[in-house]
């Protein structure tokens, strides 16, 4: 299957995030600690903002594996509703039905 340029891009963040999430926190914890001194409060608010950019959650997309779509995604298979539909047409995905009233 090809890999989907935005796909990569994303997983990439994705990895970037979970590698600084830690170091991230806790540089936060330490900025907010009120027994620490002004100055070294001062530079873990540095390294807090000085961080990379896609280093952040907020940079992280939910997109659809197979098609690279960032909107109308089901999280739950982490696919678009255009493929969830196609899928659920073909009766590939199991205890779905399609739904009228």
């Amino acid at each position: 299957m090809k890999i989907i340029r935005k796909n990569k891009k994303d997983k990439e963040r994705r990895e970037q995030y979970k590698q600084a999430e830690q170091m991230k926190n806790m540089y936060k914890m330490l900025r907010r600690n009120e027994l620490l001194d002004q100055e070294t409060r001062n530079y873990f608010n540095m390294q807090v903002t000085s961080s990379e950019k896609n280093s952040s959650i907020s940079r992280i997309k939910n997109r659809c594996v197979e098609t690279g779509r960032s909107r109308g995604i089901i999280s739950a298979y982490r696919i678009s509703r255009l493929r969830f539909r196609e899928y659920m047409k073909m009766g590939l995905i199991s205890g779905v039905k399609k739904r009228s009233y």
